[in-house]
């Protein structure tokens, strides 16, 4: 499909800095997913059993996030040939290319799963879990999916950019109104740990607010600076809103679950180390 090919690093030339920023930090960001996939795992012993399932969602998603950005790593070294003549780093011309479209079919898994993880986290009742949790991933998808639409434009057509953005960002709007109405059932199901959902619909805002930006970016210019900005802007939404995110929502369950009476969760929060080994294993 032509349209894949029609990214901006497929027709900028990179100094030698740029192209190494770029791919170190796509490589740093893929190794972070994976390492966390430990930690995710390990928290979940920690919860109690009604909130296992958030670290482990977060567990799923390092593993799909950490595979997509290997991908865009492995894509970035392929699609450019360091030219010595000019001393500058090459978009290859015999059909190594580089595409962000892997990063929507990326987002396609993980925001469903990040999404889900709210009204769990929060001990909503199973048919709310439900119920919310399909109402936002319909949004997420849909804000998903017309920005592939929408990217295709950002080498030479930002009127199909721009149209598919407002219609992406339409979506994006419904979602954040039902991350709100999910995150205000929250506080109510648990009034003395309302200050954590009520930042955490703030911390949203400001970080999934980051895509929108990386997909308008290229109208600022067809520069290496450009490039490499909108990588990192991409990276960086990817590591705020699925591995920190992930990490406020275990730390928040741990929380609910020694609230609760949960042993583990109250010996892992324990630093005067008075709890016994024997308290520690209670369920």
């Amino acid at each position: 499909m032509e349209d894949t090919y029609l990214n901006l690093p497929n027709f900028v030339p990179l100094s030698d800095a740029l192209w190494h920023l770029g791919s170190v930090g796509l490589m740093v960001s893929y190794g972070a997913c994976f390492a966390f996939i430990v930690y995710f795992l390990m928290t979940s012993l920690q919860l109690a059993p009604r909130y296992k399932l958030v670290a482990i969602l977060s567990a799923v998603v390092m593993a799909s996030a950490g595979l997509s950005l290997f991908r865009e790593w492995s894509m970035w070294n392929a699609s450019y040939a360091w030219d010595a003549a000019a001393m500058i780093w090459q978009p290859q011309s015999d059909g190594q290319t580089f595409s962000n479209i892997y990063r929507y079919g990326n987002w396609t898994i993980t925001v469903p799963l990040l999404l889900t993880q709210l009204p769990i986290a929060f001990g909503l009742a199973r048919g709310e879990i439900h119920k919310r949790a399909i109402r936002m991933s319909i949004a997420g998808v849909l804000m998903i999916w017309t920005g592939v639409v929408g990217q295709f434009g950002e080498v030479s057509d930002y009127g199909l950019l721009n149209l598919w953005g407002f219609i992406s960002t339409a979506f994006f709007i419904w979602l954040l109104f039902e991350v709100y109405m999910t995150i205000k059932a929250g506080k109510l199901a648990s009034p003395a740990r309302a200050k954590w959902p009520h930042n955490l619909f703030f911390y949203m805002l400001l970080t999934w607010g980051l895509y929108p930006i990386a997909y308008a970016l290229p109208q600022l210019g067809q520069t290496g600076e450009v490039v490499v900005i909108q990588q990192y802007l991409f990276t960086a939404a990817d590591i705020t809103t699925k591995l920190i995110y992930g990490v406020i929502l275990s730390r928040y369950c741990l929380r609910r679950s020694a609230d609760e009476g949960y042993g583990p969760a109250m010996a892992a929060l324990d630093d005067t180390g008075t709890l016994s080994g024997a308290k520690a294993n209670l369920t």
